[in-house]
């Protein structure tokens, strides 16, 4: 009975304050309405300017992203999905795997479909020189990028392997990491 009474009791007292005197939000409204100067008007939120990362090293094995400046972590973010055949390199086209080893960042652009996109580099003279010895297509357009949202994004979270061989994460991380990563930044991706 006394946590009733220790939960109930503000309740009940708020309700009749507010009933009587009126909800706070109604009486600011209504001075708004009035085109009364409100009595506090908020500073304006600005964000800092960002310091852009030095490099980023996603570990595929641990589904784990991580942004360094100056030798150490600031930055780590779960990965949600690769493609449908993510260990090892990424050797062709259609392959569904992630490339692994040294590159950059070389485009980042909005993307209709995924949020953001941070394109990596691949492929590189290595890469293509592999795919032309094996006579297959080599691929690109790999990168780092959100989800398509709404509720298809919602559904696709559930799947650990959607892309075609990509390294996706969740929209709002992939807003910090745009903002925080320039177009040149290197990539480790490890196995």
């Amino acid at each position: 009975m006394k946590y009733i009474r220790f939960f109930l009791l503000p309740l009940v007292s708020c309700f009749l304050v507010s009933s009587l005197v009126g909800c706070e939000s109604d009486i600011k409204r209504e001075r708004i309405s009035q085109n009364a100067t409100p009595l506090y008007i908020p500073p304006a939120i600005t964000s800092p300017t960002i310091d852009p990362v030095d490099y980023i090293v996603v570990q595929k094995r641990d589904k784990v992203l991580s942004l360094w400046k100056n030798g150490r972590i600031i930055k780590t973010y779960p990965i949600l999905a690769f493609g449908a055949d993510p260990i090892g390199h990424k050797v062709r086209e259609g392959d569904e795997k992630t490339p692994e080893g040294n590159y950059t960042i070389d485009t980042k652009h909005p993307s209709q479909k995924f949020q953001k996109f941070l394109r990596i580099s691949y492929p590189n003279e290595t890469d293509s020189a592999n795919a032309k010895r094996l006579g297959v297509p080599v691929g690109g357009h790999v990168g780092i990028h959100g989800d398509k949202g709404g509720l298809e994004g919602f559904f696709q979270r559930f799947d650990k392997r959607w892309t075609d061989g990509c390294i996706a994460v969740r929209n709002a991380d992939i807003e910090e990491i745009f903002e925080m990563v320039s177009i040149g930044t290197p990539i480790m991706i490890k196995p």
